[in-house]
């Protein structure tokens, strides 16, 4: 099999089942490390790849789920030679069936600041070595799975597109409520990962089948109706002695209502095995995956708030320091409470995204852009509007922004566009270009939306034809 096989969507693409529940099954015992299986027991390990593949899996995601720094300190071995020897034992069991063996990487097992200790560039940094080992071991493709926290998802897909030419799939995890454990959202994740760059998304673990479904259908309507969705549920709810609750003939049958969704890649987490996957794709064999219906909408977010620019956007533009002298003040100082402040007497106000400008001609502002960002995102869900042209600044403040932002000031000059587009495109940032209202905006549609003078827009948004910014300031 050849990766365009996955994006051609002829058929639907059989990913594996779970590796953990078929590793202790085999022998594996709690005292043994999972991530170093293909030194206790390769063969073990080979067999439980093959099984899959025998059973039509297209793609087996290689035992490296944990083989990162943190997890792999104090075993004697090293990223490197952990996941070349499991990418070897995949490698081999793929020979048979011509199967794609990817890179498997789960979550680093410590939460990012701030709502933990690691520090954002100390996760890209971990993700960039197993990636950078995974390329080098001949891996076909990264799988980005079990994600809980957006923030450690873009730390983990950005140390992916930095240092491979590889495919990147990515995949989170989501409780009952329709959140991950972190808060984050379907939609939110969506759009965050398909702006960053990823080539297929996908939801795995926590869930059985009919739990999943109705987030599987949500994402399916947030991406572009070219990616790829997968999912990857668990056999039912964990019982007791460590088994799971429906058998592979009831997973298989649950599964079912996925084929008209629009999703093209099934397979299976914890507590599922290779007679899963054989009946999976039994039930798939003579069919071909449904074309999806997107609701195409702008939208910016937050890992917790989704915002529709569809209509009137309320934009707060009280963190600017032009005509401010306090928050002028504030910003030479290097003092965030005030903006602080601003953003949430902004949200109570009705504020849907808030605009940030750090452009005083006496002030660092790279440096201070980026500290706002990272202020305000730990006080406030409202979506940014960064406001600068300065490519420098924009730089730092979307790199380490959680969601989905929009660009301002783009002002169409091409020496503009050239250096803030880019970035842009890296970071999956939505950007404003404007015209000016009166050639844009006539006075009768002005008329029509009702609103008092005060708040008539004195542009237009372009970029986003179907909305339209108001401003608070």
């Amino acid at each position: 099999m050849k990766i365009e096989e996955v994006f051609a969507r002829r058929r639907f693409i059989m990913l594996d089942g779970a590796m953990g529940t078929q590793l202790q099954l085999r022998g594996l015992t709690t005292e043994q490390k999972p991530e170093l299986a293909a030194f206790i027991m390769p063969d073990v390990l080979t067999a439980v790849h093959r099984d899959y593949a025998r059973a039509g899996a297209d793609i087996l995601l290689a035992n490296t789920f944990g083989a990162n720094p943190r997890k792999l300190k104090g075993t004697g071995y090293t990223v490197q030679q952990v996941i070349e020897a499991s990418i070897a034992c995949a490698r081999t069991a793929a020979q048979e069936t011509g199967a794609l063996v990817a890179l498997d990487i789960g979550p680093i097992g410590e939460l990012l600041a701030p709502a933990g200790t690691l520090p954002f560039e100390d996760a890209c940094a971990q993700f960039a070595e197993m990636v950078r080992a995974g390329a080098a071991a001949g891996a076909d493709l990264v799988f980005l799975e079990t994600m809980t926290d957006l923030y450690e998802l873009k730390a983990a897909i950005l140390a992916a597109k930095e240092n491979c030419d590889l495919p990147v799939f990515t995949s989170m995890s989501f409780e009952a409520r329709g959140r991950t454990f972190t808060g984050c959202t379907v939609e939110s994740y969506g759009i965050t990962a398909a702006g960053l760059g990823a080539d297929a998304v996908g939801i795995n673990c926590s869930l059985g089948p009919k739990e999943i479904l109705p987030f599987a259908q949500r994402l399916c309507r947030v991406v572009p109706a070219g990616m790829p969705v997968f999912v990857k549920p668990n056999a039912g709810l964990p019982n007791l002695d460590g088994s799971y609750d429906i058998t592979p003939a009831e997973f298989a049958a649950e599964m079912a209502a996925y084929l008209p969704t629009g999703i093209s890649m099934l397979g299976g987490c914890c507590g599922s095995e290779p007679e899963s996957i054989r009946l999976l794709k039994e039930l798939t064999q003579d069919k071909t995956p449904a074309a999806k219906t997107p609701i195409v909408r702008s939208r910016l977010c937050t890992p917790v708030r989704c915002v529709e620019v569809n209509g009137i956007t309320v934009v707060g533009e009280r963190i600017n320091p032009t005509g401010k002298k306090r928050l002028q003040q504030a910003l030479r100082e290097g003092d965030s409470a005030y903006a602080c402040a601003q953003a949430v007497a902004q949200a109570e106000a009705g504020a849907e995204l808030l605009d940030v400008n750090a452009g005083l001609p006496d002030i660092d502002e790279p440096a201070t852009l980026e500290m706002l960002v990272r202020e305000l995102q730990s006080i406030t869900d409202l979506p940014l509007q960064l406001d600068s042209s300065n490519k420098d600044a924009l730089a730092r403040a979307l790199r380490i922004y959680n969601g989905k932002p929009i660009v301002n000031s783009i002002n169409g000059e091409q020496k503009v566009l050239d250096s803030i587009l880019p970035l842009c495109k890296k970071y999956g940032a939505a950007w404003l270009v404007w015209h000016w209202m009166n050639t844009a905006f006539p006075k009768r549609q002005r008329a029509a939306l009702r609103l008092p003078s005060a708040l008539w827009p004195q542009r237009m948004l372009s970029a986003f034809p179907a909305g339209m910014f108001t401003s608070t300031a």
